[in-house]
């Protein structure tokens, strides 16, 4: 984990918790279901070699209208947990707004905290994630939603896992923000 992450002011508990994730796809069509990352982090994904990896990712102001798109009989669906795959054209039909999204070899994908994403792979390739918090993750209150329980079996042992957000206090954000996000003076060149 970065040196600077907020996720360090929780501890070693915490740094173990949140490690980066390897995936590799060994074939075309390989299939990522539509998953968030744990606790509704921001995320960053490395793709490493390979072929093109293909992103479908919902904003998470899309949430609540593609839970009830999908929804039977307004039975709650989990979207988090890489339980289900949409497709596209129901995104379309109910009007939810979602980027469709290339990566190649040596490109980031950065996740904002909440979003929802799923993808697949043209070919063989491996990539790299990693989840990560900004001050702002605490202060609008994800951290706190994404701690509300879902409905599917994974719950039960992913609910092991959850990040105590009472650990970061306003005070403990502050000094973090001071001593990791402020710079002294910021000098632009625009050629």
């Amino acid at each position: 984990m970065p040196k600077q992450s907020l996720l360090k002011l929780g501890g070693k508990k915490m740094t173990h918790q949140v490690v980066p994730c390897v995936r590799r796809a060994h074939g075309s069509g390989a299939i990522f279901p539509l998953t968030c990352a744990q606790q509704r982090l921001f995320s960053v994904n490395y793709h490493h070699e390979g072929a093109v990896h293909h992103w479908y990712i919902i904003p998470t102001y899309e949430r609540d209208v593609l839970q009830k798109a999908i929804s039977p009989k307004n039975v709650p669906v989990c979207l988090d947990h890489g339980q289900l795959l949409v497709d596209p054209s129901i995104l379309e039909k109910h009007h939810i707004r979602y980027h469709r999204i290339k990566q190649r070899p040596n490109e980031f994908v950065v996740l904002a905290a909440g979003t929802l994403a799923q993808s697949f792979s043209e070919g063989a390739n491996w990539s790299e994630s990693i989840d990560f918090a900004l001050p702002g993750w605490i202060e609008e209150g994800r951290a706190s939603a994404a701690t509300s329980p879902c409905q599917c079996d994974i719950s039960n042992n992913y609910s092991l896992n959850t990040i105590d957000v009472t650990l970061f206090t306003h005070n403990l954000i502050e000094k973090y923000i001071s001593s990791h996000l402020y710079f002294e003076s910021i000098a632009i060149i625009i050629i």
